[in-house]
């Protein structure tokens, strides 16, 4: 995913939240920094959609209005994130890596930009909890909705399903292909 500068960030700020972007405070009550729960619905939405980028420390208030507010202990909000990631009780998958999760500074406060990665088709549905029909979400214009079973059960038979185009088969060479089929591909 593109790095994005804080001037990007403020830029894609002013656009507001959609189906790749979602914006959290993340004061914690204390105030010194806190994972909310809503951080794992849009971790899955994203996920189980495009993928798409969490900034923890801004403020969405009034609607459609952002301020970076930024987070005083950034450390024990990434804690929480790789504490509750790693929680098979918490959340199906950890797609994250150590490089997806960064603090950034904005307007002279840090903040956490946490870039959710699509999940492969053999990973789906990312899920809360222990009940993929109960805990899968997806994201649809700036909102993370559960989905139906329908939709559940669809991304289940396909994680089993092998792709045909990926099955190599015996006693055929490249002599094989029709020549003008593979010219117009």
């Amino acid at each position: 995913m593109k790095q994005l500068s804080s001037i990007d960030i403020l830029e894609r700020l002013e656009i507001g939240e959609d189906a790749s972007l979602e914006a959290k405070e993340a004061g914690g009550r204390d105030g010194l920094g806190g994972l909310p729960k809503s951080f794992f619905q849009s971790y899955v939405s994203m996920a189980n959609t495009h993928g798409g980028i969490i900034l923890l420390g801004v403020r969405e208030k009034p609607k459609g209005v952002f301020t970076v507010v930024g987070i005083q202990d950034t450390s024990r909000v990434i804690k929480q994130i790789w504490d509750e990631l790693n929680n098979r009780v918490k959340v199906s998958h950890n797609l994250l890596t150590n490089e997806m999760i960064s603090i950034e500074s904005v307007e002279g406060h840090k903040i956490i930009r946490v870039n959710v990665p699509r999940a492969r088709r053999t990973d789906k549905p990312v899920y809360l909890g222990d009940n993929p029909l109960t805990g899968t979400y997806r994201r649809n214009h700036e909102g993370d909705y559960l989905c139906d079973a329908e939709t559940v059960k669809r991304m289940l038979a396909e994680q089993i399903e092998q792709d045909r185009d990926s099955i190599l088969l015996p006693g055929f060479n490249i002599d094989d292909l029709d020549a003008a089929s593979f010219s117009i591909y």
